[in-house]
């Protein structure tokens, strides 16, 4: 049996080891992993002895499409996750109308689907009055859920009431729940005392968004998904005291887990003091210190999943926050660097490429139940994949960026480690650099 592709004279990366062979594809699947090619196929990439890991499953998104298209769209955004490497993303709920009824997501996965370069999935949005609805959306796809505990974006707080509600419905067919977690009453009497001084400088977004209210809000989940059973995953986790309690809390049985994001690992509040506004999202900035310290935790393997939180702004938005930081908007985009960022940590010995390959691509398969279709490189996965060449040096540059909009709170910045190909159900969507596969390669997911 003659295969389509056969990617040649790989070092291949799994979560538990790395070893030489080849892998072929047929009917956009890995038929065979073999150690000699002894296959024949149509087409052959050699991979020039570079390491193939499964392409990253990203588990956070917000594309913005439809509805502010001024932000990101998803013909450009999915060229941005293949030029990053990413092959799967999972998109949360806060386009327009916000995605709180299974008719909304399914008419959201219409609208995408056509535009997609990559493989896309969705999270429904968690509401104060939508508990009935969690079961049509999941029936109709939905991934999983998202919500908020504190206001933000537009979108309620979620009081722990509710949570509870909510998590024991979704217990009952399998759900994740994925929460952002700080905690509403804090947040408003700490601005409330900013407000009062009249400040508008850069670091009254750290004292805005202050540890404390991730911290409670945490534990507040923690404590939520041990009494219901529930399989919680927390988002953009910012201090490395949460890591452990989220690790300690699954040691004892708790199904909980902990996303955390590139900015936490190389941005700290000297960045928010010289960047103002392009480096204002939430959880903000942490201390240099806390920042180090999470870097160890990823050698750890404190850190379950990785997501990009990609939230991009023209930076014409982000302008306005450059006299006074509360006129910026939260967010920053992430969805072209994250991947090269992580390789670069790989390179600066903070964890290894099995490491990496457990935290973007396996684990957030399995915590979203699409493994081992996606997030694995294994005979009948989808021929999901990256090419990395762990030695190659680039600086990143906001004119190569190729999210809509073209800027990176990391511009300028050098990195060692880059993502030469992507391949996405066996068609490479992205050659050194250049983005190839039409709108409409992408696909929508399904649970497996």
């Amino acid at each position: 049996m003659d295969a389509d592709l056969v990617i040649s004279n790989c070092q291949i990366v799994t979560p538990s080891n790395t070893y030489n062979g080849n892998i072929y594809i047929k009917n956009e699947k890995i038929i065979a992993i073999t150690e000699n090619k002894d296959m024949t196929a149509k087409e052959e990439v050699d991979a020039a002895n570079n390491y193939v890991l499964p392409g990253m499953v990203d588990e956070h998104v917000h594309m913005m499409d439809p509805g502010f298209t001024d932000r990101e769209d998803w013909e450009q955004g999915t060229k941005a996750a293949a030029r990053g490497g990413i092959t799967t993303v999972i998109d949360h709920h806060r386009s327009d109308p916000l995605v709180y009824t299974s008719s909304i997501l399914e008419e959201k996965t219409d609208y995408i689907t056509g535009k997609a370069v990559v493989d896309f999935g969705q999270l429904g949005g968690l509401d104060l009055e939508n508990l009935d609805d969690l079961k049509p959306m999941w029936d109709s796809g939905a991934l999983g859920f998202k919500g908020f505990m504190c206001e933000l974006h537009g979108v309620p707080d979620i009081s722990e009431g509710k949570l509870r509600n909510i998590m024991l419905e979704a217990v009952k067919f399998g759900a994740t729940v994925m929460l952002h977690c700080e905690s509403d009453s804090i947040l408003k009497e700490s601005k409330k005392i900013i407000d009062q001084d009249n400040r508008t400088d850069r670091m009254c977004i750290s004292e805005w968004r202050n540890p404390e209210s991730e911290f409670v809000a945490t534990m507040d989940a923690i404590n939520l998904a041990e009494l219901t059973g529930c399989r919680v995953l927390v988002a953009h986790v910012s201090q490395p005291r949460l890591l452990k309690e989220i690790q300690s809390a699954r040691l004892r049985g708790v199904n909980i887990y902990a996303e955390s994001c590139p900015q936490y690992f190389y941005l700290d509040h000297t960045d928010l003091e010289n960047l103002g506004p392009y480096v204002k999202f939430t959880p903000a900035i942490r201390s240099p210190e806390t920042k180090n310290e999470m870097r160890v935790m990823l050698g750890k393997e404190m850190v379950d999943t990785i997501g990009t939180d990609h939230c991009p702004f023209p930076k014409e938005s982000k302008d306005a926050g450059l006299s006074n930081i509360h006129d910026a908007p939260f967010g920053i985009p992430g969805i072209d660097t994250t991947v090269r960022l992580m390789l670069n940590a790989v390179n600066d010995g903070c964890l290894n490429l099995n490491q990496l390959t457990k935290m973007c691509c396996e684990n957030p398969s399995r915590i979203f139940n699409l493994f081992p279709k996606k997030g694995a490189i294994q005979v009948g996965s989808d021929a999901d994949l990256i090419i990395v060449d762990l030695d190659a040096r680039e600086t990143i540059k906001d004119e190569d960026i190729v999210s809509k909009c073209n800027w990176s709170p990391f511009n300028n910045l050098e990195v060692k480690g880059s993502v030469v190909r992507t391949i996405v159900r066996g068609k490479t969507v992205m050659k050194d650099g250049v983005v190839s596969a039409p709108n409409g390669w992408g696909k929508p997911v399904q649970r497996a």
